[in-house]
């Protein structure tokens, strides 16, 4: 009856007066939390003490449910009291305060589930089909993951009471006469009944009505008496299915009284389809639902399903789509634990998994690939007819790497055909050989020589074969050959249906190459399109080249014409400072003109050069080499306060490497060369003219910037590789300039 005898009154005082003495923790103090809503855990230190005080009515139960090693749990009432470490239970004779106290000898964490105020007004009396009853409240869960916990272990719900609201259900069955809750139900909904504390025995059947008619459920659902969820497993669990739309009658009986009872009642709404399409199912995927459902998923033609039911039997079949329809599989019963592999027809392109009649399930799915070398391809059993035929459903084998594959004998796949490339010149030899290791009882290997013009075979080899592995060689041309691995005795190892579980025959293909001959290397005549757009290109590419030849005849013939014009005017120098005193032109433009000129003139003689510049300072002139010096107005320079001053170079015999022309200050601080025109490389006191042949003339103009009254003049490198300087005799004075 779950109920203890009553103490007398004064041993009820004496114990309270004792525990007052003791030390405790009131409830409120005491470090807890709760872990789902209804179920409370604490810390308690060895000695200590979680009290707590509730208010009962008269006729009432509590029921305190303890998962602890050594504590004790203690119920006490103004006229009742219990105590123990498991499940204990109290009823009330009279309404008032309950003091609820829980202590331990050591430390330890302690689960509690504190249960009171039950339900006593369930109907006696099950209502027909035809009559309209109210209905209750229970958990409803919209989505199958909404009442799972992760790692799934079980099929039953976990329910959380702060979101599944109305899953808890109490009552007390005081009569011979059953109670019977009402359940609204769409079809293909479920009913999921656990027992959660049961301190009698009692026991769940379950009825169905629509609007006429009613129907009882063969499965029922018991618990024990004394049954505490904290220290037993499993859960007391049932499932039942809708047939219609209508509503669930539950009936609750149990052969002593008063039987209270606390149970969770959840439906799982239907959920008809749950699409798999996008997720990667090699890595495996969980099917989780109630009733029935179909799941669409992405299927080709080299990966089997898996489906594993670890945790409880489901009704289901696979479907394959070929050629835009549905052929429908055949629908399996699969046991708790079992696992079943479907191999895909060819031409498949998708599957639908379909669940049908299981009140629970939580299925495994899970690719499987058998492809042939990595090639999401399944290897043909043979060769291509032809060199027309096209070859490239067969995978290839590359001579560089290795490659895997298997037999798949589930689908009678006895034989893969491989096709490898071998690159050359014509008439090349070479020498291929594939060593296959793996699963290799019963197999062996042959290579095809295929003529690449009559498709022929040339030659052909087939496999030694050992303990650990097959050998096959052969010497081949160039071009695409073909390698075979076949199963000597076929019929042995197909003696089963298509599809059924077979165990396949994995190998790994290593190979090997050598090159025998090299050939000759091919020449192919030009076709006339390749002459005559030949002939187009180096036409344009000739008018191309010859672009920038003419520009620099042009340029030249331009050069010449001004030069000759400077020449025919004479002392360009002077000519240029009298134009700036009469204020004809400005500086820029007689600084242009310049350098202009300095280009042009050193495409005239020597002596015709001299001339046109007008005078020089400063001249020298030996049996290899002609130098002159002429002072330049001060307002052409382009550097403020420089001194500028035209320097010729005339290179009469021999070759002159690393040339360079220095301005020495024999007095007072060095110059430093502001700028040069043209442009030649210039550092500190030297201009760099690099290399001078035999001939060559040219006109530099120096800005100098210092303030030494002289300068000397010198030519220096190497002449015929060995080292020189030309330096001119005399010194040119800069107070001298007008």
């Amino acid at each position: 009856m779950g109920r203890e005898s009553s103490l007398p009154l004064g041993l009820v005082l004496v114990l309270l007066i004792l525990s007052s003495l003791s030390p405790f923790v009131q409830a409120q103090e005491h470090e807890s939390y709760v872990v789902d809503g209804r179920i409370t855990v604490i810390s308690l230190d060895a000695g200590t003490t979680y009290e707590t005080t509730i208010e009962v009515e008269k006729d009432d139960f509590v029921i305190l449910a303890l998962d602890c090693v050594a504590c004790i749990g203690t119920i006490v009432a103004e006229n009742e009291n219990t105590s123990g470490s498991s499940n204990l239970i109290l009823q009330m004779s009279n309404s008032g305060t309950v003091n609820i106290s829980i202590s331990s000898s050591q430390s330890e964490t302690i689960r509690f589930a504190l249960q009171y105020n039950f339900v006593d007004t369930h109907d006696t009396v099950r209502p027909s089909p035809q009559n309209d009853h109210p209905s209750s409240m229970v958990g409803m869960c919209t989505t199958p993951t909404e009442c799972t916990s992760a790692p799934l272990d079980s099929l039953s719900s976990v329910i959380n009471e702060t979101k599944i609201i109305d899953a808890l259900h109490t009552g007390i069955i005081n009569t011979t006469a059953d109670e019977y809750i009402v359940v609204d139900a769409n079809i293909g909904d479920t009913l999921e009944w656990q027992w959660l504390n049961t301190p009698e025995e009692v026991t769940v059947q379950i009825y169905f009505q629509n609007s006429t008619d009613e129907q009882s459920f063969e499965s029922t659902l018991s618990s024990n008496a004394g049954y505490n969820e904290l220290n037993e497993e499993p859960v007391p669990v049932n499932w039942w299915i809708a047939p219609d739309y209508g509503r669930f009658i539950v009936r609750i009986s149990s052969p002593v009284f008063p039987a209270p009872w606390i149970a969770h009642a959840l439906i799982h709404t239907n959920i008809p389809s749950t699409p798999l399409i996008g997720l990667n199912l090699l890595d495996g995927v969980e099917l989780l639902g109630h009733a029935a459902t179909e799941s669409v998923f992405d299927w080709n033609a080299t990966t089997a399903i898996e489906v594993h039911s670890p945790l409880g039997e489901a009704n289901i079949r696979v479907d394959q789509l070929l050629n835009g329809s549905w052929v429908i599989g055949t629908m399996h019963s699969m046991e708790q634990g079992e696992s079943r592999t479907i191999y895909p027809y060819p031409g498949n392109i998708g599957g639908r998994i379909v669940v049908e009649q299981t009140p629970v399930f939580a299925l495994q799915i899970r690719a499987i690939t058998y492809s042939d070398n990595n090639a999401w391809m399944e290897a043909p059993s043979y060769r291509p007819a032809d060199l027309e035929s096209d070859n490239s459903s067969w995978p290839t084998v590359n001579l560089t790497t290795n490659g895997v594959g298997e037999l798949t004998l589930a689908i009678h796949d006895t034989v893969d055909t491989y096709r490898f490339v071998v690159d050359g010149w014509e008439d090349s030899i070479h020498l291929v050989q594939f060593t296959i290791t793996g699963n290799i009882t019963g197999l062996e290997a042959q290579i095809w020589d295929i003529d690449q013009y009559t498709s022929e075979v040339l030659d052909t080899s087939v496999s030694s074969s050992s303990l650990e592995s097959l050998k096959v060689s052969l010497k081949v041309g160039r071009g695409t050959h073909y390698l075979q691995i076949r199963h000597a005795n076929a019929t042995d190892v197909t003696n089963h249906n298509w599809g059924d579980d077979a165990e396949s025959l994995m190998y790994t293909i290593s190979p090997s190459y050598l090159l025998v001959d090299e050939g000759d290397e091919p020449w192919f005549p030009p076709s006339e399109d390749a002459v005559f757009w030949g002939g187009v290109a180096r036409w344009v590419l000739g008018t191309s080249f010859l672009i920038p030849v003419l520009y620099l005849v042009i340029h030249l013939q331009r050069s010449r014409a001004y030069a000759n014009e400077i020449f025919s005017k004479k002392a360009r120098l002077d000519w240029y400072r009298r134009r700036l005193d009469s204020g004809e032109v400005n500086i820029t433009t007689s600084q242009k003109d310049l350098v202009r000129a300095l280009h042009a003139v050193a495409q005239l003689p020597w002596d015709d050069g001299v001339e046109t510049w007008g005078q020089p300072v400063l001249s020298h002139r030996t049996e290899i080499l002609d130098l002159a010096v002429w002072r330049v107005d001060q307002r052409m320079a382009k550097t403020e306060h420089a001194w500028p001053i035209v320097v010729g170079v005339h290179v009469i015999e021999g070759e002159w490497d690393l040339a360079a022309v220095r301005f020495d200050a024999p007095g007072g601080q060095a110059y430093a060369i502001q700028h040069v025109e043209p442009r030649f490389l210039f550092q500190g006191e030297e201009v760099f003219l690099d290399t001078l042949k035999q001939g060559n003339r040219m006109f530099v103009l120096v800005e100098l910037e210092g303030n030494a009254p002289s300068v000397d003049i010198e030519l220096n490198g190497r002449m015929n590789t060995i080292p020189f300087a030309a330096r001119i005799p005399e010194t040119l004075v800069r107070e001298e300039e007008e």
